[in-house]
C-alpha cells in the first residue's frame, strides 16, 4: 500500500496490485539463466580446432609408414658393406643358383658340383623352375668366375648347408645379388640388411623386377 497527499491536505492511498518479488525465486532465475546446458549422453564435445578446421589425428601405423619412407629416402642402402676379415672358407666356386655356391666346386655346362655347399647369408633367390632362376644363377656365376671366394660361416640351415657371408674381389656377393635385382632381402635372418638394395632394384626395375621377368 502506498500513501500520498491529497489536495486539501488529506491523505489518500493507492493499492499496489503487484506482489513483492520473492528473493528465492529471483535467485533461482539468475542461476538458471547462467547455467551451461550439459552435453547429450554418449557424445563428447568436439575440441576446438585451428582456423575452424578439425584436423584428423595421425594413426600409429601411418606414423610408422612415414618414418620408413623418410629413412629410405635419407639413407638408401650401403653399397660398400665390408667383407668379413675372418674368412676361413676360401677358394674357387661355382653358382648352384642365385643364392648358393659350391665352394671348391666346378661348373660343367650349367651344372655346378663338388666342394662344399654354401648358402649366401641374408638373401633369397628364385628357386629352380621359377621365373628368373637361370638369370639369377648366371648373375652369381659372373661374380665368382675366375675369382677366389672368401666366406665367413654364420650358421647352418635346415638342410645342413653352411650359411656364410661371402665376398669376391672385395664385393659382398649377397649385396651384389640384391642390388642387381637377382635376389631379395631375407628379412627373417638378415634383419633388413639388404632391404635398401632390394628396394632400389625394384624401383629401377633391375633383374627379376624388370619387365618380362
Amino acid at each position: 500500500m502506498v500513501f500520498r497527499v491529497q489536495p486539501g491536505g488529506g491523505l489518500g492511498y493507492i493499492m499496489n496490485m503487484s506482489p513483492p518479488p520473492d528473493p528465492i525465486l529471483s535467485r533461482l532465475a539468475r542461476l538458471r539463466g547462467g547455467r551451461r546446458q550439459p552435453a547429450p549422453r554418449g557424445k563428447t564435445p568436439a575440441p576446438p580446432s585451428r582456423g575452424g578446421l578439425r584436423l584428423p589425428r595421425p594413426s600409429f601405423l601411418s606414423a610408422l609408414a612415414l618414418l620408413a619412407v623418410l629413412i629410405a629416402g635419407w639413407f638408401g642402402y650401403d653399397d660398400s658393406a665390408p667383407c668379413p676379415t675372418d674368412a676361413k672358407l676360401t677358394g674357387p666356386a661355382c653358382a648352384v643358383d642365385g643364392d648358393t655356391l659350391h665352394l671348391g666346386g666346378h661348373l660343367t655346362g650349367r651344372r655346378c658340383s663338388g666342394g662344399e655347399l654354401v648358402r649366401l647369408w641374408g638373401i633369397n633367390a628364385p628357386e629352380s623352375g621359377t621365373p628368373g632362376h637361370r638369370k639369377s644363377q648366371d648373375a652369381l656365376q659372373s661374380l665368382v668366375a675366375g675369382r677366389t671366394i672368401a666366406c665367413s660361416a654364420v650358421d647352418r640351415d635346415d638342410h645342413s648347408r653352411t650359411v656364410a657371408r661371402c665376398c669376391a674381389a672385395g664385393q659382398d656377393l649377397s649385396l651384389s645379388q640384391a642390388a642387381g635385382g637377382w635376389a631379395w632381402d631375407y628379412a627373417k635372418y638378415s634383419k633388413g640388411a639388404y632391404a635398401g638394395a632390394e628396394a632400389a632394384a625394384r624401383k629401377e626395375g633391375r633383374g627379376i623386377w624388370g619387365a618380362g621377368e
